[in-house]
């Protein structure tokens, strides 16, 4: 019988595995069958990073700063007033990533209602977590439920600086939509190389260390806004208007980083400057050495100029935690928000965080005196300044002038 033909596509024991190989000329002559190569493949080209990596890096880098937070809001922190043990290179990867974070605002940043509004805490890192407490929902704690715009002066005078700065640049880094923090005076070389916060950074690091982290902290805070609008009407800033002040388009100007914001009027005057009650106008700061005070009238030109119905400033301690500046029966206002209390040994003010709710209305969340930690003054700051205590009259004749 015969065979079928053999299957060229199938191999069998009688056909060859491979076809013959040819010779190859090369430099050196004939070689005979062509070597097969024992060097590995080339690789195969890099395949694309699955979809989701990057969300999944972020959730990592989430994790992460929720465990710095969860950390540093323990009890011993936050109610007994301990001091965290901070890693230098840990304030190093918050210090970059602030900087990162903080570039992305401009000098006036905008926030929707309802949100709180934090005045002055310096370094009272106990009673932040007390407004925290007061606005907390259940086992959520205050910053997880609301929108925050800080009003500035964070560090300086108080036991815990580091503590304040850092838990509220690890909420902004870790809420940047929902966690607003604006400059204060404090937050300037000048002033903060002065009133403690220099002074807290080399105790806790040493002091070639400790005046890096100060400089760079410094350099940070080059980087934050100078004002915030909220909803459509309301302005938020740490000192008080300016005759610069003729839009709010004059403050999305101001440049950042600012290292020295006396060179730029507006942003001086947004930092430092006071109202007076009975003054028409402006006048010298001559109580601060720097800036104006202003007065009820030039007040109310530029909100109506803004179109603002509300000014909302921190810089000055209020007894109660908040005062609002001139004629009761006005419909514009302007009030001052201090959040520290027991902000002097001598003077148990209390403290204050203010509330703007959806529907435009205005509240106050109230922290009594509790035990004051230890002020880091400088000379005669040991005691109150009667400045301090409310808003400064203009006097004229021995008498105060009042506008209404």
């Amino acid at each position: 019988a015969m065979q079928p033909p053999a299957d060229p596509d199938k191999k069998g024991s009688n056909e060859p595995v491979d076809p013959p190989e040819k010779e190859e000329d090369t430099a050196f002559g004939t070689t005979g069958p062509a070597a097969k190569s024992s060097a590995a493949p080339p690789p195969p080209p890099p395949s694309k990073p699955p979809p989701d990596s990057k969300s999944t890096a972020a959730k990592k880098k989430r994790a992460v700063w929720d465990n710095f937070i969860k950390n540093l809001s323990s009890v011993e922190y936050t109610s007994r007033g301990e001091k965290f043990n901070f890693k230098y290179h840990d304030l190093i990867h918050v210090l970059i990533s602030i900087k990162a974070t903080l570039m992305a605002d401009p000098s006036l940043v905008r926030c929707n209602i309802p949100c709180v509004i934090i005045g002055d805490i310096h370094g009272q890192f106990v009673d932040l977590f007390r407004i925290f407490s007061l606005l907390a929902q259940g086992n959520k704690p205050g910053w997880l439920v609301h929108r925050f715009v800080f009003l500035g002066d964070y560090i300086d005078r108080g036991p815990c600086s580091l503590e304040v700065i850092v838990f509220v640049f690890l909420l902004k880094i870790r809420f940047p939509k929902q966690i607003f923090l604006l400059r204060g005076n404090h937050e300037c070389k000048p002033i903060n190389r002065v009133y403690g916060f220099l002074m807290e950074m080399e105790s806790r690091f040493g002091k070639e260390k400790g005046n890096d982290m100060f400089h760079m902290f410094n350099e940070a805070f080059t980087h934050l806004p100078f004002a915030c609008l909220v909803g459509t009407s309301v302005l938020c800033m740490h000192g008080g208007i300016s005759d610069k002040l003729t839009s709010l388009e004059a403050i999305e100007q101001i440049p950042k980083p600012l290292v020295d914001p006396n060179t730029n009027q507006l942003a001086c005057d947004l930092l430092w400057a006071d109202p007076m009650l009975g003054l028409k106008g402006y006048k010298e700061n001559n109580v601060r050495g720097v800036s104006v005070h202003f007065g009820e009238d030039v007040l109310h030109s530029t909100m109506d100029r803004l179109n603002l119905r509300l000014i909302v400033r921190g810089h000055q301690m209020m007894m109660n935690g908040f005062n609002f500046f001139g004629n009761p029966l006005s419909k514009k206002k302007l009030v001052t928000v201090f959040t520290a209390p027991s902000y002097y040994p001598d003077k148990p003010n209390r403290g204050a965080a203010l509330l703007l709710r959806g529907n435009g209305t205005i509240g106050f969340k109230i922290l009594v005196p509790a035990c004051g930690g230890e002020k880091n003054y400088h000379e005669d700051h040991q005691v109150a300044n009667d400045n301090d205590a409310g808003f400064v009259r203009n006097i004229v004749d021995g008498k105060v002038e009042k506008p209404w």
